[in-house]
């Protein structure tokens, strides 16, 4: 079903009736976005490689993000808004680790192909997108996950240089630290310094998701990057 339109002092996107995409959406961020946007009446394809899953995929293999988003729009009847949300790395990271280029697919290339093929679809609605970058691609301190942070600023730019294309909204969300499980279960053994850096914040997962829900709504914004950080008003870059 096509994305309805609300009347009132703007013209906004209505997500009840929406067919959405999340990947990473087993848990965490992906999962907080995918359980509001049911919320919001939206029909949502969750893609992760593991947990519970519509589509099993590992972003991290080139060529696993066209997969996904064909069997997204097979699942959904057709696809409105797609959330490029998954993302990470591991240690040790570049360039001690042999395998870098991975972290390099997983957080930027795949949400470069899934953006692509998603097109012909999206764009017939017309719908929109929404990545998930992080303040690690933000700055210049040194960051201990070096793929994963030029990843990140390559997906903010990636969205201010997309803008729209094709009738299509490209927009994005820049988080600080967010409450994750896997975030929450390291504060019990270290302070939040040591795990992340500066402000030592934390946002809820239902502050991004809500993020989310802004951008898909309100059809004026284009290439924008909603920057998020714990204690501290939403602003855009």
């Amino acid at each position: 079903m096509s994305p309805g339109r609300r009347q009132g002092k703007s013209t906004s996107v209505e997500i009840a009736g929406c067919n959405a995409l999340v990947t990473g959406g087993a848990s965490g961020i992906g999962a907080a976005i995918a359980t509001e946007l049911r919320a919001r009446g939206a029909r949502v394809a969750v893609a992760d490689r593991a947990g519970p899953a519509d589509i099993t995929t590992d972003l991290s293999h080139p060529g696993s993000a066209g997969q996904m988003v064909a069997g997204a729009v097979e699942h959904l009847g057709g696809l409105d808004v797609l959330v490029n949300n998954a993302g990470g790395y591991a240690t040790p990271t570049y360039p001690a680790n042999a395998d870098w280029r991975a972290p390099l697919e997983l957080n930027l290339l795949s949400v470069m192909e899934a953006i692509k093929r998603a097109l012909p679809s999206l764009a017939r609605r017309p719908g929109c997108v929404v990545n998930i970058a992080s303040s690690a691609g933000q700055g210049s301190d040194v960051y201990r996950g070096v793929e994963y942070a030029v990843a990140k600023a390559g997906v903010i730019r990636l969205t201010t240089a997309l803008g729209t294309v094709e009738g299509v909204r490209v927009n994005g969300i820049s988080p600080h630290t967010v409450a994750t499980p896997a975030v929450l279960a390291a504060l019990e053994t270290q302070p939040i310094e040591e795990i992340a850096p500066p402000p030592a914040t934390l946002l809820d997962t239902g502050e991004v998701a809500a993020g989310v829900c802004r951008l898909v709504e309100d059809d004026s914004l284009t290439g924008r990057v909603l920057v998020l950080c714990g204690g501290e008003r939403p602003r855009f870059l």
